[in-house]
């Protein structure tokens, strides 16, 4: 009986390890390239949920005075900003009722670049009261930022920032 001798193809299975890395190679980078350059679709901000209709009577003492921001849009806001015993920031937040826009602040330490306060956004004739702290605060004065930011209501888009400096006084 005569031995036949079985060779693997060996030329045809290196090719298939290459072709196959190959593919594999440009699957992995295709993916990475995916995952790095991935935006999740804008989620805008929520509305607030403590918000107002109509135009607040604040207490004379906080200084509210309502603002013209170039002809674009108008709001109401307090400027004598002092932190409450709960922590809240007394505020009075306006969007005024003849607006198109959605308005939403924050306000940020400008000395630790960190926002200690947002709110939602306030539609047209909305107004907020009171804005409570993201972050536990001292009973201290802090030199702040309150940006007011104004919002297309159909896109989200940037209308304008407001950008007023003050001081968060203790309670």
């Amino acid at each position: 009986m005569r031995k036949q001798l079985t060779h693997a193809r060996t030329d045809a299975a290196r090719k298939l390890a290459v072709v196959l890395t190959a593919v594999s190679t440009i699957l992995l980078a295709a993916a990475f390239v995916f995952l790095y350059a991935y935006e999740p679709p804008y989620k805008p901000p929520p509305f607030e949920p403590e918000a107002n209709i109509g135009a607040p009577i604040p207490p004379d003492n906080m200084g509210y005075t309502e603002l013209d921001a170039m002809g674009r849009f108008t709001f109401g806001i307090a400027s004598n900003i002092y932190q409450q015993k709960d922590g809240s920031l007394a505020l009075y937040l306006t969007n005024k009722g003849d607006n198109e826009i959605y308005l939403m602040c924050e306000v940020i330490d400008i000395a630790k670049e960190r926002t200690l306060y947002r709110s939602g956004l306030l539609r047209p004739g909305e107004y907020v009261e009171s804005l409570y702290p993201i972050r536990k605060l001292k009973n201290e004065a802090v030199m702040v930022e309150i940006c007011v930011y104004a919002l297309s209501p159909e896109d989200y888009v940037s209308i304008g920032t407001i950008t007023l400096d003050n001081v968060l006084q203790p309670y």
